[in-house]
């Protein structure tokens, strides 16, 4: 019936698991947990193997980082069930409900992806950190503003696929660093007409980075896009930043805007601010550009 399949890295999984065990159990229905470190080798995974006590769950630990992609790829080959329901570890259901929903949904059509949405929570300490302002801006989002435009809100912390729909998109494994493989596999969604679905059904989002490590992903997942777009599985124009740096280009004005990447990135990191965040991405992706 169900595979849960989460991937892990250097993050206690546990709550997490013990959440999804408890709404599974009383659905009583045929279901596994796969839960798997992606080379972290954290002290953490100690803590991990306490799911392998759970009926129907388990845990273990690559002992090499083969990449957010991959790691996800190596699940779906893993699970035994027809419905994958993948999950990030940092996350959890605000529903009770949680699994009953996308059952529900799953039981009138296999030919979708159903996507649940993700919330933040709203503390005094988050609202300070860019990654909460982030989310906030760009991925809390209603249900009805995400079934308007379905595939822009696609993330990969919390959607429901069948098995044989996977088996045809899968991840890029050549994404191996942090971000961006979301966008990849939305479009080839589209591009083979599998439609998606955004369910109320949301999880919050726990893990929010510091600072300086969410302005580090960011510059990641930027190396990413100008990775697809060089390999042309992106095109040139795909995406408001690609766009941006598209027109940049036409008038010249995307080496003098890349050299700038250095003072963008410190103002977002000291400021926690969404505008400097911006202005980095796109000067980053001009120095990239010129780089390849």
């Amino acid at each position: 019936m169900l595979s849960v399949l989460i991937p892990t890295y250097n993050f206690n999984a546990v709550a997490l698991v013990n959440e999804l065990h408890k709404q599974l159990l009383k659905l009583k229905v045929p279901f596994e947990i796969i839960c798997v470190d992606d080379g972290s080798n954290s002290t953490l995974n100690q803590q991990n193997e306490k799911i392998n006590t759970l009926a129907y769950a388990r845990f273990n630990a690559l002992n090499d980082n083969v990449g957010r992609s991959a790691i996800r790829n190596y699940l779906s080959e893993e699970a035994a069930y027809n419905w994958l329901l993948f999950l990030d570890s940092d996350v959890m259901p605000v529903s009770p409900l949680f699994i009953d929903n996308y059952l529900k949904e799953a039981a009138q059509k296999t030919d979708a992806v159903f996507c649940g949405g993700i919330r933040y929570v709203a503390s005094d300490e988050n609202k300070k950190l860019l990654r909460y302002k982030y989310g906030i801006k760009f991925e809390e989002m209603h249900v009805d503003k995400r079934n308007k435009r379905p595939y822009k809100f696609f993330f990969t912390s919390n959607f429901l696929i069948y098995k044989t729909t996977f088996n045809k998109i899968r991840f890029e494994e050549k994404l191996i660093k942090y971000g961006r493989e979301d966008l990849l596999f939305s479009r080839t969604l589209k591009a083979e007409n599998f439609p998606i679905i955004h369910l109320k059904n949301e999880v919050y989002h726990l893990g929010i980075d510091t600072d300086a490590a969410f302005v580090l992903k960011t510059k990641q997942a930027m190396e990413n896009i100008a990775f697809l777009a060089h390999r042309n599985l992106i095109l040139p124009k795909e995406g408001n930043l690609s766009k941006t740096v598209y027109y940049l280009s036409l008038f010249g004005m995307d080496y003098v805007f890349g050299k700038l990447t250095p003072f963008f990135e410190r103002k977002a990191t000291e400021n926690a601010s969404i505008f400097y965040l911006n202005c980095f991405k796109v000067s980053y992706l001009c120095s990239l550009k010129k780089a390849l």
